[in-house]
């Protein structure tokens, strides 16, 4: 009878491995030839890329970049302000247990803490840790029995199953590029010292066959302008992006986790129209780690049996993720800083840049409760002839609270946090406030497991058995019984016991119930 098995196939999301690491990334930073010594480092800037993996067996090689910038003062009587950077390359590796080469494996990396520390006045020392995750994942196919033809519907237990269905997992980049004009109540540009780019305000959707993703890229500029009266100059601009990432079998009601990175970046100043270096040329390249996917519900087959028949049936058990959440909501954070007394007051602030840290994370009733620090720069002009530029760095705390609902505290939290506006007020020489936008990308994760049915035998009952069987049986509920289960156990119908026994609601039984049972041959 093996031919009255219905099968279909199924895709179920594996969660092979996930694993992290720290590595330490030292060495030095040494001023150009072409520019002065340092009297005193200014500001230290810092950020980590990874921009490919390499997969063998039981390993993931990850390869990127640790870029460093630093802003410092120059010795001399007029302290002139100068920048310097460079690249370090990132080539280690992980070991993940049953990761292959034909898995999805996803990198992220983080710099957990950085110190500098200037060896003499052309040479700057730094050791960086960073943090780095790796996860692997598989898209697996089962094959399943989903039905039995010609068996009762009332004898076959079925089971509804909430799949996440991954339609691409991919890496993939696209480029931003602008040209950025000088205001008019700006000098013209003599040097970039510094143009640090965030990614804001990000926007994904799906339409049939392609994933949308649009933005902003918040470009920061500092420049020595070309007049005697400019020492430092500051621009800010918000340049728009939408550009999109061909992904077959794409749909509108499908999902979608885009992680964006700004990579590599060429400035350029260029002359305007009346020949003056007025126009700032940027182009920008974006990392996408994306992925699409669709929740959906299958129905599946998790135990039958046959009145007048043996059922063999061979399960095995698989675990999957289940999607049990996704949020998106902002909240602004609000601080008034008080710079310590040993730096010199302010006099006009030029920037102040904040980098979300998450700390923890916890799940109470239905709510993701998350918590962390804002590291924060202020840079701005002091009053001061040391220090005429100074950058004051320190912590602002945020709490909040997300609802998830059907969140449990074991369940896995995928939490995603962005500045996407940064404002500020000075209050006085030595008070600002600051004002931040954070948005919360945020996907709960349920690992389940589930019991599949890969073949039936079926045998004639052994009429031997039946026949020492009472003819009735008086049967007391326990904990966890159902009907059904009790019909499988004594051979009968669901039907068959609800009529014996007048029940009104088959569905509704209660432990110490007595139920009774009549032998039923076939």
């Amino acid at each position: 009878m093996s031919n009255q098995l219905v099968r279909e196939k199924i895709y179920l999301d594996q969660s092979i491995a996930r694993e992290s690491t720290q590595i330490l990334l030292e060495g030095d930073i040494i001023v150009p030839d072409a520019k002065p010594d340092m009297a005193l480092m200014l500001q230290t800037d810092a950020k980590v890329a990874i921009e490919r993996t390499e997969i063998s067996l039981d390993r993931v090689n990850f390869i990127g970049k640790l870029e460093l910038e630093v802003l410092y003062i120059a010795k001399g009587p007029d302290k002139p302000v100068y920048s310097m950077g460079m690249s370090a390359p990132i080539d280690d590796f992980i070991n993940l247990e049953g990761v292959t080469k034909d898995m999805w494996i996803n990198t992220k990396a983080e710099i957990a803490n950085i110190d500098y520390k200037m060896l003499n006045d052309r040479k700057i020392n730094y050791r960086a840790v960073v943090d780095v995750g790796v996860s692997a994942d598989y898209p697996d196919v089962q094959e399943v029995v989903v039905d039995i033809q010609d068996v009762p519907e009332n004898q076959l237990l079925k089971v509804h199953l909430s799949l996440n269905k991954t339609i691409e997992n991919k890496l993939d980049h696209f480029t931003v590029k602008d040209q950025i004009s000088v205001p008019s109540n700006k000098p013209n540009i003599h040097e970039i010292l510094q143009c640090a780019t965030q990614i804001a305000n990000k926007d994904v959707r799906i339409t049939n066959g392609r994933v949308n993703i649009a933005g902003e890229l918040l470009v920061s500029t500092l420049f020595k302008g070309d007049s005697d009266d400019s020492i430092i100059e500051f621009v800010e601009n918000e340049v728009p992006f939408d550009s999109s990432v061909d992904v077959n079998g794409a749909r509108d009601d499908m999902f979608a986790d885009v992680n964006l990175v700004a990579q590599d970046q060429y400035v350029q100043v260029r002359p305007d129209s009346d020949g003056e270096d007025r126009i700032i040329d940027i182009e920008v390249s974006i990392g996408v780690s994306l992925k699409v996917y669709s929740a959906e519900s299958v129905e599946i087959l998790e135990d039958a049996y046959c009145i007048g028949q043996e059922l063999n049936i061979s399960k095995s058990t698989v675990c999957y993720p289940r999607l049990v959440c996704r949020n998106r909501n902002q909240a602004p954070v609000k601080e008034v800083i008080q710079i310590d007394s040993g730096c010199p007051d302010i006099l006009q602030i030029f920037r102040v840049k904040g980098n979300a840290v998450l700390d923890e994370v916890k799940i109470i009733e239905d709510k993701i409760v998350a918590e962390g620090v804002i590291r924060t720069d202020v840079l701005y002009v002091a009053e001061s002839d040391e220090t005429p530029l100074y950058c004051y760095q320190t912590v602002v705390p945020y709490r909040q609270v997300v609802e998830t609902k059907g969140a449990e505290p074991d369940m896995q939290v995928n939490l995603d946090i962005s500045i996407d506006h940064v404002a500020f007020n000075m209050l006085s020489k030595r008070e600002t406030e600051v004002r931040f936008l954070l948005t919360f990308n945020t996907q709960v994760m349920e690992e389940k497991s589930v019991n599949i049915i890969r073949d039936i035998e079926f045998e004639e009952l052994d009429l031997g058995i039946l026949e020492n069987t009472a003819s009735m049986t008086v049967y007391v509920v326990q904990t966890g019984d159902s009907l059904w289960k009790i019909a499988k156990q004594y051979n009968t119908s669901i039907d068959e016991l609800a009529t014996v026994n007048e029940l009104d609601n088959p569905a509704k039984i209660y432990p110490g119930q007595k139920l009774l049972i009549l032998k039923k041959v076939s």
